[in-house]
């Protein structure tokens, strides 16, 4: 997901979250505040009345509203793919306001224990009364599945999707068509190609519309949107002068790649061309960005050790009981720029597991042991690189660091691999949360696709985005491993 400008999807899903947001906060902000109003309304003595704090209690509702949407995000429900179903999404929905409950009720007791890290006076305008507060959870169900019908309606109904038109007919445009319906996105619709002549006709279930000589007429016909360039070989092929006309008729004109990005979370490395990496945008590495992102590596991997120190007490005593050997297990990885560290982890694996040299890691490797087994299972093995994420070796998202054996053989198999070392490697990252473990070559070049786009897209919102899905694999047993 991406706020480059031209993303239709990214766009509409601003527009249901900004909404949704706006919505929920009247409406945990009434919530919340009924009990006040009942009391200034019965009492009556006009100079007894107590006054209503409105801003207190919009307050309060956006913290509510936020708390929902948190859960609505380890949920899905802003992927089309689930908010279509409409069962499913009024399913969902009722499992994120039971999540909420649970962490807004922690919220209370910690603050009634006198655990919060927070003066009690700073936060209780906002989460005090759990009752109400329960009671303005439950009330955001009906409204916010209301909501999301209403507005994905809106969308279908006046078909606020953007018209696309392919130039090519090789196996670019034919991959372009299977994941716009795969995924089922109904940000964009396909609504032909034109063929150059060199190209050969694939056969895809879209119509060709002409040739590439009449593109400017054609785009003008069907109304196009946008028009994406997705010929296999564009060497003496491009038509330019039509390109430029639909251009400077107002027709968004882009690259497959940028689109496949869109659509897939993914760089499309196979077919990469260096002028898409050196002229798109993206790859911005600012000093305000690394500086925050290191902020939150500090605060999460501190805070992570604390709150995780009694879990690996409890883990190291459970793998000392059931082999011999040592707790943790140091590796060397490759880091940012090329740079070697050792990873530490706890040990999950026989001590003799590499007695035949380094191999990949399966998702069923006969080395793990049983412990090891639900230590990566919920990831409670990887505990230990916080540590590395606080000597600065690690990031807490990123690509995950590899063994320099394999770096060295990855990179002569796969194209532009070396170019995942530019960040910092993370304990969770876009490929992780994506895609399963990997045990081949074929598996490195997927994941290198989704490390790609992640160094491409670099952000705090990003990173915070893996760091929530994250949450979501390890507790709700979804998504990749």
């Amino acid at each position: 997901m991406t706020f480059a400008s031209g993303n239709a999807l990214t766009r509409r899903r601003l527009a249901l979250i900004l909404g949704e947001t706006a919505l929920l906060t009247l409406v945990c902000g009434a919530v919340t505040s009924f009990r006040d109003v009942l009391d200034f309304v019965a009492t009556p003595d006009d100079g007894a009345r107590m006054s209503i704090e409105w801003p207190r209690y919009l307050w309060r509702g956006l913290a509510l509203t936020l708390l929902c949407q948190a859960c609505f995000i380890l949920q899905d429900l802003y992927d089309w793919r689930v908010t279509r179903n409409s069962n499913q999404t009024a399913v969902k929905l009722l499992e994120s306001i039971f999540y909420a409950a649970v962490l807004m009720w922690a919220v209370h007791f910690a603050i009634d224990a006198g655990t919060s890290i927070i003066p009690p006076d700073m936060v209780a305008p906002y989460v005090n009364r759990p009752w109400t507060s329960l009671a303005a959870l439950f009330a955001v169900l009906p409204f916010a599945h209301f909501y999301r019908l209403l507005f994905h309606w809106i969308f279908s109904a006046w078909q606020l999707h953007d018209r696309v038109l392919l130039v090519g007919s090789g196996s670019t445009a034919r991959t372009l068509v299977d994941e716009i319906k795969r995924l089922k996105d109904p940000a964009y619709e396909v609504v032909g190609f034109v063929r150059c002549d060199v190209e050969p006709v694939l056969d895809f279930d879209v119509p060709c519309l002409g040739t590439a000589d009449r593109l400017g007429t054609i785009a003008a016909d069907v109304r196009a949107d946008r028009v994406v360039v997705a010929l296999d070989e564009r060497r003496g092929k491009l038509p330019v002068i039509e390109l430029l006309n639909c251009r400077l008729s107002g027709v968004r004109v882009e690259e497959a790649e940028l689109l496949y990005e869109r659509l897939t979370g993914k760089i499309a490395v196979q077919r990469l061309r260096p002028s898409y990496l050196v002229f798109s945008e993206g790859f911005t590495q600012g000093r305000i960005t690394f500086t925050a992102k290191r902020g939150l590596d500090v605060l999460l991997a501190g805070f992570g050790l604390l709150l995780a120190a009694p879990i690996a007490a409890l883990t190291a005593l459970a793998i000392k009981i059931e082999s011999s050997g040592p707790v943790f297990y140091g590796q060397t990885r490759v880091g940012k720029d090329g740079r070697v560290f050792t990873v530490y982890k706890f040990r999950s694996m026989r001590t003799d597991a590499e007695k035949g040299g380094p191999q990949w890691a399966a998702k069923n490797d006969r080395r793990v042991t049983r412990i090891g087994t639900i230590l990566r299972k919920t990831r409670i093995d990887e505990i230990p690189q916080m540590w590395n994420v606080l000597r600065n070796e690690m990031s807490f998202v990123g690509p995950r660091p590899e063994r320099p054996f394999f770096v060295e053989e990855l990179r002569k198999q796969i194209p532009y691999y070396m170019e995942r070392l530019i960040v910092k490697p993370g304990l969770t990252g876009w490929a992780q949360i994506n895609y399963q473990y990997g045990s081949s070559v074929e598996d490195a070049l997927t994941k290198l696709q989704y490390d790609l786009w992640y160094i491409k897209n670099l952000s705090i919102f990003v990173d915070l985005l893996i760091v929530l899905r994250t949450i979501k694999v390890i507790v709700l047993r979804r998504g990749a491993n």
